[in-house]
């Protein structure tokens, strides 16, 4: 009776095991994914204002090593006119990938205005 009861308690905790890691694991793909797209906005925002004017997408698949394993994002990087001006542009960069069958996404955008000299 005994060994049936420490079995079910041990079997218990082997599955608290499983979903903390596969938390974890999700906690490290979210994390690579906006350190992907801080990386791809400011590589965007630091443009010249006239390379980046105009409304324009593009998309791109990037591999990156999350936990010693190869996941893959979907970068889309966005240019729109912000308003009626051509004085600011808005750059979106939205970062998409599969985790263990779920998908999840992660955005950020910033307004760019055209810079002394520029």
């Amino acid at each position: 009776m005994a060994m049936l009861v420490a079995t079910v308690g041990l079997l218990g905790l082997l599955q608290s095991v499983i979903v903390a890691y596969q938390h974890t694991v999700k906690t490290r793909c979210r994390s690579e994914a906006v350190r992907v797209a801080e990386e791809r906005m400011h590589t965007l925002s630091g443009l010249p204002y006239a390379n980046i004017t105009g409304n324009s997408e593009k998309s791109n698949v990037e591999t990156r090593m999350v936990g010693g394993v190869p996941w893959s994002y979907t970068v889309t990087s966005k240019v729109q006119r912000a308003g009626s001006t051509s004085a600011a542009v808005k750059l979106t960069v939205a970062i998409t990938w599969i985790a263990r069958g779920e998908a999840a996404s992660h955005e950020i955008y910033t307004l760019r205005t055209r810079r002394v000299g520029e």
